[in-house]
């Protein structure tokens, strides 16, 4: 599995998915992020949907188990 990570605001973030359309907004193209990706997956809490207009950092991509 290959995991897409990006830094946001001096933060690692793991972008989980992308989306053209949500349901709570007009706006166009979303990125959703998880703030605590190094946790095991039953614990990942803090998620959160950043349009896609946002300007990260730096990108990395990691191949993963």
């Amino acid at each position: 599995m290959t995991y897409t990570v990006a830094r946001m605001d001096g933060r690692w973030v793991h972008v989980v998915r992308f989306a053209r359309t949500v349901a709570f907004s007009t706006e166009q193209n979303w990125f959703m992020v998880c703030f605590d990706w190094e946790q095991p997956n039953r614990r990942r809490s803090q998620f959160r949907w950043v349009p896609a207009s946002t300007r990260f950092d730096a990108v990395r991509e990691f191949v993963g188990v």
